[in-house]
């Protein structure tokens, strides 16, 4: 997953400048915060000039978006597993968080960077919305397809309760890369429940049916206890 791995328009010798400052960002980001890294830092460690860092961006923050394809590309893959993979709907939600939230904990360094640029940088804040627009268009087909098929009832506009799904899975995230020692299982647990409750209005039907058995062997217990 790295930056420097990321197409550009330019050059050889210019894609090789862009590179560089991708990869020095990327490298400062591992021990400083973006707010404490300054442009100079980034020139001085990928051996541009100044003039050479704004003719590719124009903030650091400009920079750190480049690196929003690097999240973005594996959340589509979580995407497409929740659509598509194998297993019941509740399966496949905790399956593609576990996958995103490995994958963003490895890059816990630009994930932070992101959410600072998104505060302060109104270009990155557009392209991380149209990110979760993309990601959110098969979520709603899937939620659409449910209703049409009655396996789930009708509701909030399909789009738009996609992007709010979309929205538990960053707030998890978000939690999580700042408190990598936080409750990760639990966070993910609730996380999938939610997906679950908001498409289908109730957990799916394999936890209906635990909790079944359960209810009816907490029924039984009493009655075996009296006679003994």
């Amino acid at each position: 997953m790295s930056p420097a791995a990321q197409p550009t328009p330019t050059s050889p010798r210019g894609d090789r400048r862009r590179e560089a400052i991708l990869a020095a960002l990327d490298e400062r980001l591992r021990t400083t915060p973006l707010d404490d890294i300054s442009v100079a830092d980034l020139t001085d460690a990928a051996g541009i000039t100044r003039s050479a860092f704004y003719f590719y961006f124009e903030s650091k923050a400009a920079a750190v978006t480049m690196l929003l394809v690097v999240v973005n590309t594996e959340a589509l893959k979580a995407t497409e597993m929740i659509v598509h993979g194998a297993g019941g709907f509740r399966t496949r939600v905790i399956d593609a968080l576990e996958l995103l939230t490995d994958r963003v904990l490895q890059n816990a360094h630009i994930y932070r960077a992101l959410l600072t640029a998104r505060t302060q940088h109104e270009p990155t804040r557009e392209v991380w919305d149209a990110g979760r627009r993309t990601m959110a268009a098969p979520i709603a087909e899937f939620i659409t397809a449910e209703r049409e098929a009655c396996r789930a009832p009708e509701g909030a506009d399909a789009a738009l309760l996609a992007e709010g799904l979309i929205h538990i899975n960053e707030t998890v995230l978000e939690r999580l890369v700042y408190e990598p020692e936080g409750p990760r299982e639990q966070l993910l647990a609730t996380a999938a429940d939610m997906w679950v409750r908001t498409v289908y209005g109730r957990p799916d039907p394999e936890v209906d049916a635990g909790r079944a058995a359960s209810a009816a062997a907490a029924q039984a217990a009493p009655e075996s206890g009296s006679t003994e």
